[in-house]
Parts: C-alpha cells; sequence; structure tokens
C-alpha cells in the first residue's frame, strides 16, 4: 500500500526560470483553455506561469517539461495531476512549460540539466527536436524518460522509457469500432493532429492498420493543428466539398477536434449523413457527446492516470531502478454509444 506523505506546495520562482518560461510565442508565456469542452470546468495555469516548484523536500528532485500546460482539457488536467502526486508523495518536483515552443522547451531541458536532477521527463513539443534533448540529459547521465508523447524512433535510444498510452492502439481501436459501426466499404475524410507530432501520426496510423484489407476509402486527410476552431473549419470545408452521400464519417485526431467537427457537422444539418470517430479523448466530458450519439466511438485516455504513472516511474529513475518495460502503456478502454452507460473507466478518472 502506497505510502502517502503531505507537504506543502512551493512557488518561489527564481528570476532565471520566469525568463525561460517566456521565451516562446513572441515572449506571452500565457496559456489558453479556450479549446475547453462544453460543460467541463478544468482549469487553466495562471496566465504568467511557465515554471513551477510542486510538491516537497523529497530525497530526489525530478524535472519535466510539459507541452502546454493550459492548451486543452487533457494537458491541464496532466499539469495539475502531476502537481498534486508530487505533493503527496513529498516529491520535490520541478515542472517547466514551454507553452507549446519547441525552442523554448530544449532551453528548459538545459536548465532541468543544471540544477543535477535526479530523474527528467520530457513531454515533446515536437518529436523530432526532442531527440537532442534526450541525447543531451543522457549525456549529463541523468536518466531519461518521455511521457503522454514519445520522441521520434530515432532518439529512443536516449531514454530510459516511455509511459503514457499506446497512440498506434487507440487509433486502431476506435478505428475498428469504425468498420463495425459503418461497415468496410465506407467513405471517411480525417482531421489529422499536428504536423511533426508523433502521437498524431501514430494514431493516423492505427486507423490504416485498422482498415487495411477492408475497402474503406480515406478520400482527404488535412491537419486541425490541435486547435478546435481550425478543424471546424476543416469540417466545414470537407462539407462543401463532399455533398450527401459522399461521406460518410470522419476521423479525428482527437476529441477536441472532434467537437469542431460536430460544430460543422451540426451547422450544415447533416448530423444524419457523416458520424464522428474520434481516435482518443482526454476529457471525461466527452463520454456524454457519446451517450448522446454526436461521437460514435473513441478511445478514453485518462489524464491523470496518465500523470501519475509517469511520475511514479521518474521516481524509480531517481532510485536508480531499471524500468522493467520500455514501452509502459495506460489502459484506454473505447466508448460507444452502445457501452457508454456501463463501461467501466477504473477510478483514475
Amino acid at each position: 500500500m502506497k505510502k502517502k506523505l503531505l507537504a506543502m506546495i512551493s512557488l518561489t520562482l527564481t528570476a532565471s526560470m520566469l525568463m525561460t518560461g517566456c521565451i516562446g510565442n513572441g515572449g506571452n508565456s500565457s496559456s489558453s483553455t479556450d479549446n475547453a469542452a462544453a460543460g467541463d470546468s478544468a482549469a487553466g495555469t495562471d496566465d504568467d506561469t511557465a515554471d513551477d516548484s510542486a510538491g516537497g523536500s523529497g530525497d530526489h528532485l525530478i524535472g519535466m517539461v510539459v507541452n502546454n500546460g493550459g492548451q486543452d482539457p487533457y494537458q491541464t488536467a496532466y499539469y495539475n495531476t502531476i502537481k498534486d502526486k508530487a505533493k503527496e508523495m513529498n516529491i520535490n518536483l520541478q515542472l517547466l512549460d514551454p507553452v507549446g515552443d519547441a525552442t523554448t522547451q530544449a532551453n528548459q531541458v538545459q536548465d532541468l540539466i543544471n540544477m543535477k536532477c535526479d530523474a527528467i521527463i520530457i513531454w515533446p513539443v515536437n518529436s523530432e527536436t526532442a531527440v537532442a534533448s534526450a541525447r543531451a540529459v543522457q549525456k549529463a547521465g541523468i536518466p531519461c524518460m518521455t511521457a503522454n508523447t514519445n520522441v521520434s524512433a530515432d532518439g529512443e535510444e536516449f531514454i530510459k522509457c516511455y509511459v503514457g498510452p499506446s497512440n498506434v492502439e487507440e487509433g486502431k481501436q476506435t478505428a475498428e469500432a469504425m468498420i463495425e459501426a459503418m461497415g468496410e466499404d465506407a467513405k471517411i475524410v480525417e482531421i489529422a493532429g499536428p504536423a511533426g507530432y508523433s502521437t498524431s501520426l501514430e494514431r493516423s496510423q492505427g486507423m490504416k492498420e485498422a482498415i487495411e484489407g477492408t475497402k474503406i476509402e480515406v478520400l482527404d486527410s488535412q491537419t486541425g493543428e490541435g486547435n478546435r476552431e481550425k478543424c471546424q473549419q476543416v469540417m466545414e470545408n470537407y462539407l462543401v466539398k463532399y455533398g450527401k452521400g459522399e461521406i460518410d464519417a470522419v476521423y479525428t485526431f482527437d476529441d477536441n477536434a472532434a467537437y469542431g467537427a460536430w460544430n460543422a457537422i451540426e451547422a450544415a444539418g447533416r448530423q444524419d449523413d457523416v458520424k464522428i470517430f474520434a481516435a482518443a479523448s482526454g476529457s471525461y466530458g466527452t463520454i456524454n457527446y457519446v451517450k448522446d450519439g454526436k461521437i460514435q466511438a473513441t478511445a478514453m485516455q485518462s489524464p491523470h492516470f496518465d500523470a501519475e504513472s509517469a511520475l511514479e516511474m521518474a521516481v524509480k529513475l531517481a532510485d536508480g531502478k531499471e524500468p522493467e518495460e520500455f514501452y509502459n502503456y495506460i489502459d484506454t478502454p473505447v466508448a460507444t454509444p452502445d457501452n457508454a452507460d456501463s463501461l467501466d473507466l477504473g477510478e483514475e478518472w
């Protein structure tokens, strides 16, 4: 049974850390929760806070760079959960937020190296550019791991392990549910995630693996850049390009993209014409969209369990323990209108 220790959260920041956190986005370190799902109450990080010390005075210093702590409900929940978990475990956690800027993230990783952290967690803004950061951490003799999103394959030699969802499996699970619901000869369009983001590429890969051998045709694929309004615009363009009967479904990168797609579909009055399948959902509130039939299937991914699992692994690395597995995947059960009321999502939500 895990021992729970309480400690005060320290929010004292050094001037150098504040400067580092404000490099990206034209010097503005503020974050936004404008993309929060309808009905969600997830709160973002403080507008002027990109760096955070959380937890207690434990024996180890754990450093983490996140992606963009307040960009969407999932990242906000993850950010707040890992802070709370550090406090509960009495872990000295240095949490840095590059606010979605890869260059800032690279600088922040170097800051964590200079702090002589006992283990460093990287949630890559860009899977390719984060390879150099992982290499630098390894060269400094500090155990390095990735969380939620992995570095590209050529950078895995520099990390001890990955903790988070299997993005390929999520995409595959949802696409298999799509095949079951729509048949093997459906015509679909895709709203993909941000370019260069391994999570986006892997979820698309999972969908392609699932439909291989069927007659399902992907008519078009465009990025929604991880932004709900952009995803809505992409869907609006699809609906203009493809009339009724020309597309059967849209496969989206995540629930946020699905909300944008739904807004466009509802406005066009094509709810019965085009069905939505979201590769993965990180907001518990999405289950209501599934129950209402607005989203036909999605893999449910808990930001709380994701964050807690990452911190627990980092502590093991700081203790000098080697992970038993390189890929440490969290469970992501698929929700559909048929099982949404009875689906057991566990206590992590």
